[in-house]
């Protein structure tokens, strides 16, 4: 009999949203900063990834089905309330993010659409970004998981010369 191979362990969930969330602050610490005409795009999608990714560790880690999150998609509510069942406890600012997020939000982070939309502010999406890989390390690590908290250097100079 063949075993099946867990594809997406919650530790590997958990380094692939670090992942992103570290891309994101890469590129909002920036010494020049990105020159670009919407330089808020790259991250703001990096961190609504992250912090999906960081829920859905969290979850699969308290024995959700990768199936299930799968068929939860990106619907950040539906993510926080499981996770809150699970004993996830956020600050005021992280649910205030969490409850702006939607499905809406996060594709229109990927493709430059017209009109209003209500959005965290970046400042807010790296503190609850923080606030989460913080609070699932912990629960990983005290499962006895080897979690590394990633980090990025800062560039010294531009890697593409102008």
């Amino acid at each position: 009999m063949t075993q099946s191979i867990d594809r997406h362990p919650p530790l590997g969930i958990y380094n692939y949203a670090a992942s992103y969330h570290v891309a994101a602050d890469l590129i909002c610490d920036c010494d020049r900063g990105l020159q670009a005409t919407h330089p808020e795009a790259p991250p703001t999608f990096l961190y609504y990834h992250a912090i999906e990714l960081y829920l859905k560790s969290f979850l699969r880690f308290h024995g959700v089905s990768a199936t299930r999150l799968q068929r939860i998609g990106h619907d950040y509510k539906r993510l926080l309330s499981r996770a809150s069942n699970h004993g996830l406890v956020l600050g005021e600012l992280e649910n205030e993010v969490l409850n702006t997020l939607d499905g809406e939000i996060w594709s229109r982070s990927r493709y430059l659409e017209i009109g209003t939309l209500r959005a965290p502010s970046l400042h807010a999406l790296c503190e609850t970004s923080k606030s989460l890989r913080q609070k699932v390390a912990k629960v990983l690590r005290e499962a006895g998981l080897p979690v590394r908290m990633p980090s990025h250097k800062k560039a010294r100079r531009a890697l593409i010369e102008d």
